[in-house]
């Protein structure tokens, strides 16, 4: 395959874009056109003239397994471009291309489950049953925290299903969303059944969007965006939203302290807090509350941010300079405010000054109803709020406009079925990390953490990517 991103030539207004290393913002990655309205109307009528879904699911699965295995091939050359785009360490990085490639292959398998029902029929003789088949052309509109992994778990079972796909990467790792579809066309993929998209032209998506061709949309990003999304489809578009999450991390006093403060520490700062699952608060029991802070404290001061390519590093730079600039805002807003600094990271010597560096950083007394605690921080921020007990933590969850993730740190059995049953959220961790999901279990948040009806992930997302009609056949 060719894992760097392609470097198409400039449209006819010559225009052209490009991605940077948030490490050194000084250097440029990859290039890429951003797409016109005309172009949106092309890749629409090469989408749906691919000849995709005839396809076999024997056929369809093959190419399938032969993505996941061009990916993996290719492990260390995406993992590199993905930490150059991005900033996350080349290990996190790693691993995101083996968990894309796992979705693949799960999805080689789904091809084979696009499956129909048999029914009893009131009527004798008639026959009751339904057939599932693909919707058509599928948009999927991707983040730049998982650029990898969050694009496969859309476009693999949107392929699988017998569906075409218009790309649309975040324009800040356009690079690593041309080496996706590289991938896929090396592996036997039509390019008409996956044309991609670049940049972030109002009338290009408002075309995307209201075309009657575009049977259903998956995006994974924030309120805002989905907001647009929900406001500017054509009404007859099936939605699929990931949205934000203000996620919490709750510590019972029986909790194993120093297991929940690693796990935390992961939850909170790993990815430098830039996943919708990350955890924003942490609901610790009072009589508690201190020690743990302590140890958690020692995991934040045992984190060093730096370059993802450089081998002390464990925190990289946040993605861009927007986020830069609004975490920065937010830490000297929340400090003013009487929050108290419990804990920083240190720092990687020799990195470039110029970076998107957002240190880890552990708050308490936060005042109530600063955004540190109103609002998703999607940062390598959190705050520890002590709370009486469970009943306490489990009524701060209940109020939260947002619940996607939320996890439970106890020895009580008990107490971890109660906090699975009265949550919430559509993702709960019980003595593990907010973030993390695996690839057959559906992944989807409830309130304003999503969209849609539809989760994503696993078997279900058939339901989103199908189509299903009833048929009676009397002969």
């Amino acid at each position: 395959m060719h894992p760097a991103p392609t470097r198409p030539a400039p449209d006819a207004s010559g225009a052209q874009a490009r991605t940077v290393d948030p490490a050194r913002p000084g250097r440029t990655v990859s290039h890429y056109s951003p797409s016109t309205p005309d172009d949106v109307r092309a890749a629409l009528d090469r989408a749906v003239d691919s000849g995709w879904p005839a396809t076999t699911p024997a056929h369809r699965a093959g190419v399938l397994t032969a993505v996941a295995d061009t990916l993996e091939r290719s492990r260390d050359e995406l993992a590199a471009l993905v930490t150059a785009e991005e900033g996350k360490p080349l290990g996190a990085a790693r691993g995101e291309v083996g968990k894309a490639a796992e979705q693949f292959r799960l999805a080689a398998q789904l091809a084979f489950h696009v499956e129909g029902t048999t029914f009893p029929s009131e009527t004798p003789g008639t026959t009751a049953y339904t057939v599932r088949g693909p919707l058509g052309v599928v948009a999927a509109v991707t983040p730049w925290n998982f650029p990898l992994s969050l694009a496969a778990r859309k476009i693999a079972p949107a392929l699988a299903a017998g569906n075409t796909v218009l790309f649309k990467p975040s324009p800040v790792t356009a690079g690593v969303g041309d080496a996706l579809a590289a991938a896929a066309h090396d592996a036997g993929l039509p390019r008409e059944a996956m044309p991609v998209l670049h940049g972030h032209d109002p009338a290009a998506m408002d075309v995307l969007l209201g075309d009657l061709r575009v049977r259903a949309v998956s995006f994974t990003g924030s309120d805002r965006v989905g907001a647009l999304i929900r406001d500017r489809a054509h009404g007859q578009a099936r939605l699929q939203l990931e949205l934000g999450g203000r996620n919490c991390a709750v510590v019972c006093a029986d909790a194993d302290l120093e297991r929940a403060a690693a796990d935390i520490a992961t939850g909170a700062f790993g990815l430098t807090g830039q996943a919708c699952t990350s955890t924003d608060r942490i609901l610790v029991a009072t009589p508690v509350a201190a020690r743990f802070m302590a140890l958690l404290a020692e995991r934040v001061r045992a984190l060093r941010v730096g370059p993802g390519d450089h081998p002390a590093t464990t925190t990289g730079p946040v993605a861009t300079a927007a986020q830069l600039h609004r975490l920065t805002a937010l830490r000297a807003s929340a400090v003013a405010a009487g929050a108290r600094v419990v804990a920083t990271a240190w720092d990687v010597e020799d990195r470039d000054p110029d970076g998107y560096w957002v240190p880890p950083t552990l708050f308490t007394d936060v005042p109530a109803g600063h955004e540190l605690l109103t609002e998703e921080v999607f940062g390598p921020f959190a705050t520890v709020l002590p709370v009486a007990d469970l009943d306490e933590a489990l009524g701060v969850l209940g109020a939260s406009t947002h619940a996607l993730a939320a996890s439970v740190h106890t020895r009580d059995l008990a107490a971890a079925h109660r906090f699975a049953a009265d949550v919430p959220c559509g993702v709960i961790k019980i003595n593990g990390p907010t973030t993390g999901n695996g690839v057959t279990p559906p992944f989807g948040g409830h309130r304003a953490s999503s969209g849609g009806a539809f989760p994503e992930g696993g078997r279900q997302a058939l339901d989103f990517m199908t189509d299903v009609r009833s048929v009676y056949l009397t002969p």
